[in-house]
């Protein structure tokens, strides 16, 4: 069975512009609810490029 990291671990009404796991200024992927600075959130978390980010890899491997 093959799902995309999107399908299987985000809501479907969200679109792919921003990591699912963005709350405000913590990362919810994080164990430990690491807080983001704002550089980090315009560059990674806020973009499409969110995937490339070892903490929602780690996340999305751990519920895999």
């Amino acid at each position: 069975m093959n799902r995309t990291i999107h399908e299987a671990h985000a809501p479907h009404d969200r679109t792919e512009c921003c990591c699912p796991f963005v709350g405000g200024s913590t990362c919810l992927a994080s164990l430990s609810s690491m807080s983001l600075d704002h550089r980090l959130i315009a560059t990674r978390c806020g973009t499409e490029r969110y995937d490339d980010c070892p903490i929602f890899l780690a996340k999305v491997l751990r519920r895999g």
